[in-house]
């Protein structure tokens, strides 16, 4: 049996978790789409999920990282737009990733790149849209909507940009608290 659910995070983490909350009642994540998640029927708790953003590889890369995780017991659900979802069997115990703080604190840094990229890029279209067209003709009310809307997608990249700010900086605390 098959349950296709649509949900749309900002917060990665939090979709993780979601994920998980799924896999505890039995349904395992089969693919995922642009907020789409498609998942099948199992057995409860079987599986724990993680996401990854991965980036910066090129093709070999990341078939050599994919099976070096296939080695560590790590099955690659799907992988779409540069974020993978992988399982790996609950019963093997806990399952992350990212183990230490230094790789965990590069990773957040690789995630708030892309986010911050995005934020800049709508506020620099919205500015655009609403600055240059100012005649009141029905076409650059349009244009004027588009940079209003432009403005709003940036504000709510803000809000995970603000996030992993607070966990990079968290983290980078504990880092020279150890050293």
């Amino acid at each position: 049996m098959k349950k296709v659910k649509y949900r749309f995070y900002l917060d990665f983490e939090k979709e993780e978790k979601w994920i998980n909350e799924m896999a505890r009642k039995g349904w395992h994540l089969e693919k995922f789409l642009l907020g789409r998640f498609t998942f099948i029927k199992g057995d409860p708790g079987e599986s724990i999920y993680r996401n990854e953003f991965i980036t910066g590889m090129s093709h070999q890369e990341k078939k050599e990282y994919f099976e070096f995780l296939k080695d560590s017991g790590i099955t690659i659900v799907h992988e779409f737009g540069g974020w993978v979802y992988m399982k790996k069997a609950a019963v093997e115990g806990p399952f992350e990733i990212y183990t230490d703080t230094k790789s965990k604190i590069d990773y957040y840094k690789r995630i708030l790149n892309i986010f911050l990229l995005l934020f800049f890029l709508n506020v620099s279209y919205g500015i655009m849209n609403m600055r240059f067209y100012t005649d009141y003709s029905s076409i650059d009310l349009m244009t004027v909507t588009v940079g209003v809307l432009n403005i709003a997608v940036a504000l709510l990249i803000a809000v995970p940009i603000v996030k992993i700010m607070k966990r990079k900086k968290g983290l980078e605390e504990e880092q020279q608290f150890f050293e």
